[in-house]
């Protein structure tokens, strides 16, 4: 049988491990803020080149899409790719309604619903359409020297 005092002993152990925990949170954030302040030029410099990472895959991207688009070329380069998924284009309301009717849900399911229209898509005609939308890829390691086709 559990006693008061047992009881009143856990509810000092928790008392003393929460302090315990606010402590070493409080610390813990201490010490990240001076490691923050202290390596703050380090900080900025990491989320420039970030930056300007990001706006070079992109103008990537926008070079392979453009590659694609004028030759239909999807691997112009060993580095980068096309990538071409198939988008479906209807009205929610409509889908919702051919669900209903079918007693397949009371709420779409989106999934479910796209995976059953790109099966048979000439029942689905009438309301969605099936249309392509090209991504560029970019290899996860690419060398700093790249080979001239």
């Amino acid at each position: 049988m559990t006693t008061i005092e047992e009881l009143k002993q856990q509810i000092t152990i928790v008392a003393v491990a929460r302090e315990i925990a606010q402590q070493a949170a409080e610390a813990k954030k201490q010490s990240r803020l001076q490691w923050e302040t202290e390596n703050a030029s380090i900080i900025v410099f990491a989320e420039e080149t970030d930056m300007i990472k990001e706006a070079e895959e992109n103008r990537l991207r926008e070079l392979t899409l453009a590659i694609f688009r004028e030759t239909g070329e999807k691997h112009p380069a060993p580095e980068v790719n096309i990538r071409e998924v198939e988008k479906l284009d209807y009205q929610s309301e409509k889908a919702l309604d051919w669900a209903i009717n079918h007693e397949i849900a009371l709420k779409l399911d989106t999934p479910a619903f796209e995976k059953i229209v790109k099966a048979s898509p000439e029942t689905f005609s009438s309301f969605v359409k099936i249309g392509k939308i090209a991504t560029a890829t970019i290899a996860t390691n690419i060398p700093t020297q790249v080979e001239q086709k």
